[in-house]
């Protein structure tokens, strides 16, 4: 599967589900900012042209695909190449920092502790990852973990946020839209391109059941953004 997504990556705006909507409501969450320095990881461009219009900042926009770092240098942007998991570093400390998480592999606590020590005291930064919003059934979950990694339930990333000297500011869940218009419309639209292609046929059974199980239980999990203040 990773193929082909990786082709249709390429054709698409975002790799993963959001909006420019949300990207907007989490934004005017983060109440006013004014920052000096501030950092984006995360998948799409909208998102990083945001931050400057609403903090002023000086935003390093930071991505693991070599093509989105190009597009974004394209676009004016300072980009740069960061692994999936990697948060740059900032002397000092960043004054804001938007990371656009899936689920963690190695559990929520680890990425909190290295993005709590990327910014500075009483900095604002934004932390999406995947998260269960019920307890999910046995075959969502045993699916999810194999297809995303391991989800945490909301409640416990606010506990583990405290742990590592965050105060909660509020929390956005990205609503059902993001995945169907944001990330599976494009890609069934894309998909058609290749029908009864070598690509097609090593990855369409995975994106299709992929879709299907969204669809069946979006309920249960989704991206949360947590609006955290460094303390």
């Amino acid at each position: 599967m990773s193929e082909l997504m990786n082709l249709l990556s390429r054709q698409m705006e975002r790799s993963t589900a959001g909006s420019e909507d949300t990207a907007r409501r989490v934004m005017q969450m983060c109440g006013r900012i004014s920052a000096g320095k501030a950092l984006f990881c995360g998948d799409d461009l909208f998102t990083p042209r945001l931050i400057v219009e609403s903090t002023g900042a000086a935003v390093t926009a930071a991505f693991h695909e070599d093509f989105r770092v190009e597009a974004a240098e394209r676009a004016g942007l300072n980009a740069l190449s960061a692994g999936i998991y990697e948060i740059p570093v900032m002397e000092g400390g960043w004054d804001f920092v938007w990371y656009n998480g899936g689920a963690e592999p190695d559990g929520v606590t680890r990425r909190l502790e290295q993005f709590h020590g990327s910014l500075k005291k009483g900095a604002v930064a934004v932390y999406r990852t995947l998260c269960w919003l019920i307890d999910p059934s046995p075959d969502t979950k045993c699916y999810a973990e194999r297809r995303f990694g391991r989800p945490e339930p909301l409640d416990r990333v606010v506990r583990e946020a405290k742990e590592c000297g965050f105060d909660i500011l509020d929390f956005y869940i990205s609503p059902k839209t993001d995945w169907t218009e944001g990330l599976y419309r494009p890609i069934t639209e894309l998909i058609r391109k290749y029908e009864g292609s070598d690509e097609e046929t090593a990855g369409i059974g995975e994106i299709n059941k992929e879709i299907y199980m969204f669809n069946l239980h979006s309920e249960e999990y989704s991206y949360v953004y947590y609006i955290l203040r460094c303390k």
